[in-house]
């Protein structure tokens, strides 16, 4: 994908203002999010079957559906080699974070429970891409590559980073160490999403991130 931000013709405007569409698409998830999340079993079991049902058709439309949250997002195929980077990359990632906790006695932070890693491991970093290394991502490549062109993408990517990392302000009992890991990963997602040119391979590198803090968990290797 070619960032808007070297098409040179007016309009590039009214066209990021039509994006919004596909946002709306996207924060269809949220609803299913929200049941899979909450304590009652009958409503995970329905936000899995909806979340599920709703990255079936995301995914299998990849390319084929335009303007309805898979173009502006970059959701793009990913390639077998680039797949297995991709998913060695989170995984590498996750074991230094693993051994930053246990070198710094603090928590992971994971959670229990089957609907937790679910979120944690498959649904969660497929709405976080999307959101940040998505639509932030391009949003900031297009306005980085108009005011300074030669470092729009690094700079943007530290900068969608450290935006990631401020939103997880919100979890409870957050530490600045996990912070600071948090932002450190947000360069990695940011730098597998620009090279292979897909969302969805930093969906994938996320999720194999996650997978290995949660493999540490169950394993006694940290807490």
């Amino acid at each position: 994908m070619q960032f808007r931000a070297q098409r040179s013709q007016p309009g590039w405007r009214c066209e990021f203002v039509a994006y919004w569409r596909e946002v709306l698409f996207w924060l269809l998830l949220l609803p299913a999010f929200g049941a899979l999340g909450s304590s009652g079993p009958r409503r995970q079991v329905a936000g899995l079957i909806e979340t599920g049902a709703f990255l079936l058709v995301a995914i299998s439309t990849q390319g084929r559906l335009k303007g309805l949250g898979l173009e502006f997002a970059n959701w793009g195929r990913v390639g077998a080699r680039a797949a297995v980077f991709c998913g060695l990359a989170g995984a590498a990632a996750g074991e230094v974070i693993v051994g930053v906790a246990a070198l710094s006695d603090q928590p992971l932070g994971v959670e229990s429970g089957w609907n937790r890693v679910v979120l944690a491991v498959l649904l969660g970093p497929v709405l976080e891409e999307v959101i940040f290394r998505g639509y932030l991502l391009t949003a900031a490549l297009i306005l980085a590559g108009r005011l300074g062109p030669s470092r729009s993408t690094s700079v943007s990517i530290i900068g969608i980073a450290a935006l990631f990392s401020t939103a997880h302000l919100a979890t409870p009992g957050v530490t600045a160490l996990q912070l600071s890991c948090i932002g450190f990963t947000g360069c990695l997602y940011g730098y597998i999403r620009v090279r292979f040119r897909s969302t969805a391979a930093a969906a994938l590198a996320h999720g194999m991130y996650n997978l290995a803090l949660y493999a540490s968990f169950w394993l006694g290797i940290s807490r």
